[in-house]
């Protein structure tokens, strides 16, 4: 994330907290409230949405981003490279140590996130997606309407149209709310609730959860798609 100059007085003289801003912090304080008093062997509860990583790792994740956002570390940003690397580096942190350094960069991160552009966004389709990682681990279900989650659904919803358009497929992302995030025209529509379109576009549903979504055309030509990035449909389904 290159952080631009300040954006702005806000109304206590700092700088402007935008729409994207809010939203990221929704997800911060939700998750600083959730894992908030667990041991360390909660800490390490394994995320099935996230193969491979703990609450922990994730956590580790989250706060890796934002310091590499103030360290200007951007090369090789949100590769499994570079989270691998993000992880392992906090590894021996205890989980209050990740959650106090995550909420120190936030500080310094937020205020400018509406000015910085895609990557903003970016960073609150990942956050909110981890948000209901940690939720799914842990076993405490909400904030499913959320401005975070609509947000993070317009950003991947993008990137997955994007995705099939390359397969030479036109595909059309569609809420039950009436919200179409896609060509007018296109051959094939997926419609849900915003929060399933969400998990199914980041990899937290399995291709057998997929075809079960609600499609209009021929859904097989689409699956394809959701290979996008660094993501790509779960090994397994995944129950939330």
């Amino acid at each position: 994330m290159t952080l631009p100059e300040n954006s702005g007085p806000g109304p206590e003289g700092g700088a402007t907290i935008g729409e994207v801003a809010q939203a990221y912090r929704g997800c911060r304080e939700r998750i600083t409230e959730i894992v908030r008093g667990l041991d360390d062997r909660q800490a390490r509860v394994a995320v099935p949405a996230c193969p491979d990583w703990t609450v922990h790792d994730v956590i580790a994740h989250l706060s890796g981003n934002l310091a590499d956002a103030v360290a200007g570390r951007l090369e090789g940003a949100g590769t499994n490279g570079r989270t691998a690397e993000q992880v392992a580096a906090r590894r021996a942190q205890s989980l209050a140590e990740v959650i106090r350094e995550w909420n120190e960069h936030a500080l310094v991160v937020e205020p400018l996130m509406d000015g910085a552009g895609e990557i903003a966004r970016q960073g609150v389709a990942d956050a909110v997606s981890h948000e209901h990682d940690i939720r799914g681990a842990l076993g405490v279900p909400g904030a499913r309407d959320c401005d975070a989650v609509r947000m993070g659904l317009a950003f991947a919803a993008e990137r997955l149209v994007e995705s099939a358009a390359a397969r030479s497929v036109s595909l059309l992302v569609r809420t039950r709310d009436g919200w179409d995030l896609g060509p007018d025209d296109a051959e094939v529509v997926v419609t849900g609730k915003p929060f399933e379109l969400l998990r199914a576009i980041t990899g937290r549903r399995s291709v057998e959860q997929l075809r079960k979504l609600q499609w209009k055309g021929d859904c097989e030509i689409a699956i394809p798609a959701f290979w996008w990035g660094p993501l790509h449909p779960a090994e397994k389904p995944i129950a939330e």
